[in-house]
C-alpha cells in the first residue's frame, strides 16, 4: 500500500537497513497475563516483509507490533526488558497510570537502558480501556520501525463494554520505504521534524494487506490505536455501521453512532461495528485527495446467531461514573475565577524597521485596522478565556522594546506607506 511523500534529505550516517539473516517478524501474540505474572520483553531487529520487499525493523519478542498485553483491571505484573536494539532503549506504557519510576522516561524516571543491558518493570493497571507501550528516546527512529504494542485491560465490572460477538485488536501506522529499505534516519540527530515522518506504505496490525474475517450479523469491537509518528488517521468502513463506544480512557461518556473516527498519533478509539451485509468490505483511511485500503473484512454468508450484542447494538450506553464526575466539575466551570493569569509571549521580530528609517506606525496583529504612532497594547475588545467582555489591554502586556520584540497583543510596527494604504499591511506577515 504505497503513496508517493517527499522525503528529508539523507543523512550522512544512519542506523543499519540490511535484513540480511535476521529473523523474520511474527504476527503478534496475545499474552493473557495473571496478576503477578513475569513478562520477557526483548528488543532486537527483524526482517519484515512488504509485499515483495524485506525491510530491516525493530521488534518486540519478534513481532511487530509487539505482544498485545491482555491483564485484569486491578492487577499487577513485572515485565523485565532484555535490549538488543540498535540504541539506547526504554519502555513508557503510554497512559496507564502507575508508579512514576517505572513510566520509561529516560533521564528523569530511570536511566536508559543501554545496548545489551536490562531493566525490570512492575506495570499496575488501575484503569479498563485500551493502552499501548513504545520506546521514550527517539521516538522517530525506534517507534516507525516497529517498537510498539497494544495493552487491553479488561474490567472488573462485567457489563461495562456493550456485549460483543469478537474483536480486532489493530494499530494503524505508516513507513517510509525508499529504493527497498526504510529510508535513513541519522543515529546521532532527530532527522525530521517533530518526532517523525510522513510515510508512503500503510500498516494495519503489522501488515500492509491485512485480511479478518467475519459472519453477517455480528458485532466486532474494533481495539484502534494510531501508532504513527505523524499521521492523522481518518477512519471509515463503508457498509457496515459504526457505534464510538470508547477512547483513551476507557468508555466514552456516551455512544454514539459516527461514519468513522479520526485518530491523532497515540490516540485510541474503540469502536463496535454491526455487520449486517455479507461481502468484502475495506477499513479504509480517507484525505481530501484520496482513499487507502488499510485491511479487507471478508463478511460471510453464513447467518450468525442473533446475539445479545445485535440484540443491544440499538441502544446507546451512558457511563454513570463520567455522568457524576461531569456534575462535580459544573460548579467549578460555572465560579468565577479566584486568580487571572497573564501569560506573555515575546519573539523576535525580523520585519521591525531599524532605526531612523523614517515615520512608522504600529498595527495590532489581531486586529490590523488598529494602530497608532506610538508601540502600546490593543485597545479592542475580543474574548479572552470565555469572557465576552474581556479587553485586551486587560492582560497588562508590557510594550514592544525597541521594536525587535512584540509581546502577544502588542502593536507592531508598519511602514507609514503601508498602513496608509489599508488595513492589514503590518511588517511580519498575516496576524
Amino acid at each position: 500500500m504505497h503513496h508517493h511523500t517527499h522525503s528529508d534529505p539523507p543523512a550522512t550516517e544512519s542506523f543499519p537497513t540490511d535484513p540480511s539473516g535476521l529473523p523474520e517478524a511474527g504476527r503478534p501474540q496475545l499474552l493473557e497475563l495473571a496478576p503477578g505474572d513475569t513478562l520477557d520483553l526483548r528488543v532486537a531487529p527483524v526482517a519484515k516483509r512488504l509485499g515483495d520487499t524485506t525491510v530491516r525493523m525493530l521488534g518486540y519478542n519478534g513481532s511487530i507490533p509487539g505482544p498485545t498485553l491482555k491483564a485484569a483491571q486491578g492487577s499487577e505484573i513485572i515485565v523485565h526488558v532484555v535490549n538488543h536494539g540498535d540504541l539506547d532503549t526504554t519502555v513508557h506504557w503510554h497512559g496507564l497510570r502507575l508508579e512514576n519510576r517505572y513510566d520509561g522516561v529516560p533521564h528523569e524516571t530511570q536511566a536508559p537502558i543501554p545496548v545489551g543491558g536490562e531493566f525490570t518493570y512492575r506495570i499496575q493497571f488501575p484503569d479498563a480501556g485500551l493502552y499501548w507501550y513504545h520506546p521514550h528516546i527517539r521516538e522517530d527512529y525506534t517507534q516507525e520501525l516497529g517498537l510498539h504494542g497494544n495493552i487491553l485491560v479488561v474490567p472488573s465490572e462485567p457489563d461495562y463494554w456493550p456485549p460483543a460477538d469478537r474483536e480486532f485488536i489493530v494499530t494503524v501506522d505508516d513507513l517510509l520505504v525508499e529504493d527497498g529499505q526504510i529510508a535513513p534516519f541519522s543515529p546521532t540527530e532527530t532527522s525530521y521534524a517533530a518526532m517523525g515522518r510522513f510515510g508512503n506504505v500503510f500498516l494495519a496490525g503489522g501488515d500492509p494487506e491485512l485480511r479478518l474475517e467475519a459472519r453477517v450479523g455480528e458485532v466486532v469491537r474494533w481495539w484502534l490505536t494510531n501508532t504513527a509518528n505523524t499521521r492523522v488517521f481518518n477512519l471509515t468502513l463503508p457498509g457496515a455501521r459504526m457505534k464510538l463506544v470508547g477512547g483513551d480512557s476507557g468508555r466514552v461518556e456516551h455512544e454514539e453512532f459516527v461514519e468513522g473516527v479520526v485518530l491523532a498519533p497515540s490516540e485510541r478509539a474503540v469502536v463496535d461495528v454491526l455487520f449486517d451485509q455479507p461481502g468484502e468490505l475495506a477499513l479504509e483511511h480517507r484525505t481530501p485527495d484520496r482513499t487507502y485500503r488499510l485491511a479487507t473484512i471478508v463478511v460471510s454468508e453464513e447467518q450468525a446467531a442473533r446475539s445479545p450484542a445485535a440484540q443491544a447494538f440499538e441502544i446507546l450506553r451512558r457511563a454513570p461514573e463520567l455522568e457524576a464526575e461531569r456534575q462535580q466539575l459544573d460548579r467549578w466551570l460555572a465560579a468565577p475565577p479566584d486568580k487571572v493569569l497573564a501569560l506573555v509571549a515575546q519573539m523576535d521580530d525580523p520585519a521591525a524597521m531599524p532605526a531612523g528609517a523614517g515615520p512608522v506606525v504600529y498595527a495590532c496583529p489581531m486586529h490590523p485596522e488598529v494602530t497608532s504612532q506610538e508601540p502600546g497594547r490593543c485597545p479592542v475588545r475580543h474574548e479572552a478565556a470565555g469572557d465576552p467582555g474581556a479587553r485586551s489591554n486587560d492582560l497588562r502586556l508590557p510594550h514592544a522594546s525597541g521594536g525587535h520584540q512584540r509581546p502577544a497583543g502588542s502593536l507592531s510596527q508598519v511602514p507609514d506607506e503601508a498602513a496608509r494604504g489599508g488595513v492589514g499591511a503590518q511588517a511580519g506577515g498575516r496576524p
